[in-house]
């Protein structure tokens, strides 16, 4: 795999801009809907493709262990993981589904949801309830987040999952997930948490989450394409789920040809038993790539970064008379900023070849951490108020 090196992170400027093409003539804010792959994926990506189409693979075995293993462990550097906790997923919903088809459900067992939620975070639990599983809501009540309180309220003797995102896709507001976990660890239930709009942008600390699967597709923040993401097993999960989905890729020492034939489930060790057969290997290799840029920035970093964009962009849009949702109106603590659009912001968006989502009145704004302070300055001079004075923080 190639790596991409001396990258620059140059506060304002942010990162070398042909490491981004979407740079060119835009201003990319829509990465919570889809982050474009750097071009170190595509070259990564790329060289495996051509080799396969002009060489065929005749080391298929040793480069899918060998690379599968390197893109491993930056996934848990990542996460601040061992690599044996780390798997690789095809979706969000299929890091979910490790633990609705990996335990053994009982009539009026019980799980938790928030009603705001993605579908991929809902629709899993709601496969259940043909086995007697009742699914319950944490409302809302218009506030656009939950508090601790709020899960505890609907914790009874028959939860055994609790199921939510750590940022919010639509309004953008981060769950008290580390506050959560504490009330399923006392309790032993089980914490799964979606957290694609998180994942590449902010710090993930498996760790001090305390959830028992941490699930992030590759194609929004982490900047990866489609088809592959990564999933973080606690040492109970390994310990304790079924594995739901089987292939000859799920036991031990799968390539050795004396064994092919003894059918022994006998199973691999850590997450990747937890993967049936080969990923999608440039996807996979292109998401190495990546992973490696973020690490050669600091997460640390990328995380200050996306949070002083979002926190400006925040600031500015109030100051230009916009309602921004959510907690995020006080205080930047996610990538996402969402705000009540009229026609005088999709008229600047159109000005300055701006991409964000617009959906059913709001404007979701998604900046990562190559974008920069003169884009956000540019949309906010569009709209007719000055933007905020560099330097000063605007979270």
């Amino acid at each position: 795999m190639t790596t991409p090196r001396n990258l620059r992170f140059l506060g304002d400027p942010g990162i070398d801009p042909e490491e981004f093409p979407i740079t060119r003539g835009r201003i990319y804010f829509d990465h919570a809907t889809f982050g474009p792959p750097p071009r170190s994926h595509v070259q990564t990506s790329n060289q495996l493709l051509a080799r396969m189409s002009a060489e065929g693979l005749p080391d298929l075995f040793s480069l899918s262990q060998e690379g599968a293993d390197r893109v491993r462990s930056s996934a848990a550097r990542l996460f601040k993981c061992p690599a044996e906790q780390m798997t690789f997923i095809h979706s969000t919903s299929h890091g979910q589904n490790l633990v609705a088809e990996g335990l053994r459900w009982r009539e009026g067992d019980e799980v938790v949801v928030y009603e705001l939620d993605h579908p991929s975070g809902v629709l899993p639990w709601l496969n259940l309830q043909d086995q007697g599983v009742r699914v319950r809501k944490v409302e809302d009540r218009g506030r656009q987040g939950f508090e601790a309180a709020d899960v505890e309220a609907l914790l009874g003797p028959r939860t055994r999952v609790v199921a939510l995102s750590l940022v919010n896709f639509a309004h953008g507001g981060r769950a008290p997930i580390e506050a959560v976990a504490e009330l399923c660890r006392a309790r032993e239930i089980w914490l799964v948490v979606d957290a694609v709009q998180a994942a590449g942008a902010l710090r993930i600390d498996a760790a001090t989450l305390g959830a028992d699967v941490v699930a992030a597709h590759g194609y929004k923040w982490l900047l990866s394409g489609f088809g592959v993401g990564l999933c973080h097993l606690s040492e109970r999960a390994l310990r304790e789920l079924k594995v739901g989905q089987v292939g000859w890729k799920s036991i031990r020492d799968p390539f050795n040809v004396d064994r092919v034939l003894q059918f022994r489930l006998d199973w691999a060790p850590g997450g990747k038993r937890f993967e049936p057969s080969f990923p999608p290997l440039p996807q996979l290799f292109g998401m190495g790539a990546v992973l490696d840029l973020f690490l050669d920035v600091g997460p640390e970093k990328i995380e200050t970064r996306v949070l002083a964009l979002a926190g400006r962009l925040s600031a500015g849009m109030q100051e230009n008379g916009y309602q921004v949702v959510g907690a995020q109106a006080a205080s930047a603590r996610s990538p996402i900023v969402s705000v009540v659009a009229d026609d005088r912001f999709r008229e600047a968006c159109t000005r300055l070849n701006l991409v964000c989502a617009v959906r059913e009145g709001r404007a979701r704004l998604s900046p990562h951490f190559y974008n920069t302070e003169e884009e956000v300055d540019r949309l906010l001079s569009a709209l007719g108020t000055p933007a905020p004075q560099r330097g000063a923080r605007a979270s």
